[in-house]
């Protein structure tokens, strides 16, 4: 009884070192997930460590200086001020039948005539900036410095003569104002750089294709080829758009066709490497089980490897698209059409007003083929 007793107490202590073994690690990996802080290794030390000395070495070579921005504050609140209130520089694009008018009015002086060869808007510009605001000319009674005019009471007259003239006149030529539609003068600029990066868009997405199944490890026909597509991606990255920009500047001229060249061949080297990862990380087993059935090359590119990555290359696509929006309107200042030449005659001539209405115009341009596209890629994704 004595030797099971004691068999009994050597089998219990076994079977509780085995459990505290057994549980040990689980119990150091508990604590190791309460703890707020996990705990660093080393390696992990000498990554912190390494991206810190990155950090110090950016700033210092940025001279990030807090204290500048603050005391620039009323220097950019000041050029914000100077943005408002929103002006845009209309321009008439219809001209409407004599007895049809608009249903609102409009600042005549700031438009500008896109109608060649028609004297009578002319003759309305003409009047309206040599004559003196109507208002101005009453609150101010001094329309005209006439140093013939003794008392204020003949410059008073004055100025009403000249106030009653300008209302006769203003009746004549509303309705050769108002008989035409009249859109800010950015409205077809905007539509010049959406039809540049529709056009460029699609010559980079056509090209970066071809680089795409080069430079990808598991379409790339040899290594060699794999390697130099890759460093032809590279360079093409590395070289800026503007730049890109000058050379067509050069070969064809200023105009639109130089933006739609520059987005075209500038976007190659990003896009076809977003579409060269997108490719590798497909499902080999698929590719594997379309050429079992004795596919072609082509008909496992086709049937393997297209559905695979046509979602990713479509949101791809679509977000670039959106990218060369926004790049055409820097591409302009540069001469290659679109926005961008409209803003830097705005910036030029200190049109701040003019050019903030643009911005909004731009806005809302691109506010709306974002949600196209997101309308897009709900579709296809």
């Amino acid at each position: 009884m004595a030797i099971q007793m004691t068999d009994r107490a050597i089998a219990i202590d076994a079977t509780q070192k085995a459990t505290a073994e057994e549980t040990g690690p689980l119990t150091v990996a508990r604590e190791d997930l309460l703890r707020p802080i996990p705990k660093l290794s080393p390696r992990a030390l000498v990554a912190i460590l390494l991206i810190a000395i990155v950090y110090v070495w950016s700033i210092n070579g940025t001279q990030a200086d807090p204290e500048q921005l603050v005391k620039g504050v009323p220097n950019m609140v000041g050029f914000v001020v100077r943005l408002f209130p929103i002006d845009f520089d209309w321009r008439a694009v219809i001209k409407l039948p004599a007895d049809v008018t608009l249903p609102f009015t409009i600042n005549a002086a700031k438009f500008t005539d896109t109608l060649d060869g028609d004297p009578e808007l002319q003759k309305v510009q003409s009047e309206i900036a040599n004559s003196v605001p109507l208002d101005q000319a009453i609150a101010s009674g001094q329309p005209m410095a006439d140093p013939s005019a003794q008392t204020q009471a003949d410059q008073a007259a004055k100025a009403q003569a000249v106030a009653d003239a300008m209302k006769r006149s203003w009746v004549e030529l509303k309705p050769s104002v108002w008989n035409r539609i009249w859109i800010p003068s950015i409205v077809p600029y905007v539509f010049q750089t959406l039809q540049m990066a529709i056009v460029g868009t699609t010559l980079a997405i056509v090209l970066a294709l071809v680089f795409a199944l080069l430079a990808a490890r598991n379409t790339s026909p040899h290594p060699v080829v794999y390697q130099v597509t890759r460093f032809i991606m590279n360079v093409n990255r590395a070289i800026p758009e503007l730049i890109v920009a000058l050379i067509f500047v050069a070969a064809v001229g200023l105009g639109p066709f130089t933006g739609v060249l520059a987005l075209g061949v500038a976007s190659i080297g990003s896009l076809g490497r977003l579409y060269s990862e997108a490719i590798e990380q497909i499902d080999p087993q698929q590719v594997l089980a379309v050429r079992a059935t004795g596919a072609s090359r082509l008909q496992v590119f086709s049937f393997a490897v297209v559905p695979q990555v046509l979602p990713l290359m479509t949101s791809y696509s679509l977000v670039y698209f959106e990218h060369n929006v926004r790049a055409a309107t820097v591409l302009g200042i540069v001469g290659a059409g679109g926005v961008g030449l409209a803003l830097q005659q705005y910036i030029a001539l200190f049109q701040f007003r003019e050019l903030m209405g643009a911005v909004v115009i731009l806005i809302i341009a691109v506010t709306i083929i974002d949600r196209i596209s997101a309308r897009v890629r709900m579709q296809l994704i």
